[in-house]
């Protein structure tokens, strides 16, 4: 196997770490948007409900629904705090995988520019090789036309 071929299966390889880190960000992504449209909605669902029940509470109220009002918004707004840190934690979480397919990214294009630096060397050693034949095969030419290299000297090519 030569070095060109093996750096193709390198490549190869990198490049689907690289789909494959694409493919996660994307999904950390659509996370993200999805824990994040949570958190909006609990948001707006708990100022929607904390306004009924202030206008609930002018009209009437007794102390029992009071601390069920208070209890309950409690839990809510546990409710919004943890929301809120899955949040955070699917942003960090999809911050790790974009670092991760940058390098992933960078590891592809070395490999290629690689591959394609040994490819010039290849074309290069290939063009000194066919010019040396060349060379060559023009220097026995130059002899043969020459006199020198049919079997005679040039004085014996002279006397004739």
């Amino acid at each position: 196997m030569s070095a060109i071929q093996s750096l193709l299966m390198v490549l190869e390889s990198a490049e689907k770490a690289r789909d494959d880190a694409q493919s996660a960000l994307e999904a950390a992504r659509q996370a993200h948007e999805s824990a994040r449209q949570q958190a909006q909605s609990l948001g707006d669902w708990r100022r929607d409900y904390q306004n009924r029940w202030q206008q609930q509470f002018r009209q009437t109220g007794g102390m029992e629904i009071m601390r069920c009002y208070q209890d309950f918004m409690l839990r809510l707004a546990d409710a919004v705090s943890d929301q809120d840190r899955k949040v955070e934690q699917a942003k960090a979480h999809m911050e790790r995988l974009r670092l991760q397919l940058i390098e992933r990214e960078r590891k592809v294009a070395a490999v290629a520019q690689l591959i394609d630096r040994r490819q010039v060397e290849a074309l290069q050693r290939q063009n000194r090789q066919e010019q040396k034949a060349t060379d060559e095969i023009a220097a026995r030419a130059a002899l043969n036309t020459s006199g020198f290299g049919a079997g005679g000297s040039p004085m014996a090519s002279r006397s004739l």
